[in-house]
């Protein structure tokens, strides 16, 4: 057991360093390892779903949404409904929308934060990971209550306190956000998680792969952040607004 932690501490430490690494980096390089993010996201969900969808389709999506997102929303129905109509069955149609928007659109939003600023995009990510740390070591030592039984056993209203107090307790700290923002944005990571729980449970699988060890796949590890991405952005755009109209 202790080698289990010992390991999924590794993973964890090595997946964030990349990250941050990734975050600082040129816009070109940042956009690089979104798109593979986006590909293999694609890729794991399709295979969870048993539903073939081409991940380039999704990387495609992802560059157009990096340039509008209503576009990229438009082109993932389009191609959606192209793989609809060949197999003439509305599971299909909405399997591929699900997919497109999952791994293409919502992956475009970091981007769009990179865009901005950095270290904007870096406190997100210490965000997401204070929210998921503190919920993780906090149900593991004292979580008794079950939250959500049926779509993630493991999770506790122990560890839902814990994340959202870590989580309010960092923004406090290191971020312009109000705290009532903060904590829309708490939910939003944990409505991340469920959704993902969700989805693994309906098709009867433990992890999405098994690329990142204990952690299972990038879906598994980037759940989170992808729902709260979209948020974020707004937040910080509503921020740069207020402080340009003081200005």
């Amino acid at each position: 057991m202790e080698r289990f932690y010992k390991s999924r501490e590794v993973v964890g430490l090595t997946v964030g360093l990349v990250s941050i690494g990734v975050a600082f980096s040129p816009s070109y390089v940042f956009l690089f390892a979104v798109a593979f993010l986006s590909l293999v996201i694609a890729w794991e969900v399709s295979k969870a779903l048993m539903f073939y969808l081409n991940p380039l389709i999704a990387v495609l999506v992802f560059l157009v949404a990096c340039i509008h997102t209503g576009v990229g929303i438009v082109l993932s129905a389009f191609f959606s409904l192209v793989i609809g109509y060949r197999s003439w069955n509305m599971e299909d149609f909405l399997k591929a929308l699900f997919v497109l928007i999952y791994a293409g659109v919502l992956p475009s939003y970091l981007y769009s934060i990179k865009v901005i600023d950095s270290y904007q995009l870096l406190k997100l990510l210490i965000f997401v990971w204070v929210v998921d740390i503190s919920s993780y070591y906090v149900g593991k030592n004292f979580g008794k209550h079950a939250f959500f039984p049926k779509l993630s056993p493991k999770k506790t209203w122990e560890g839902f306190i814990g994340g959202f107090v870590g989580g309010i307790t960092f923004l406090y700290f290191a971020s312009d956000i109000p705290v009532i923002y903060g904590c829309f944005l708490v939910l939003c990571a944990v409505i991340g998680d469920l959704f993902k729980s969700f989805i693994k449970r309906q098709v009867g699988i433990k992890d999405f792969s098994g690329v990142l060890g204990e952690h299972g796949g990038f879906t598994d590890r980037f759940d989170s952040l992808l729902f709260t991405a979209p948020v974020y952005l707004a937040l910080v755009n509503h921020l740069v607004s207020q402080i340009q109209s003081f200005g």
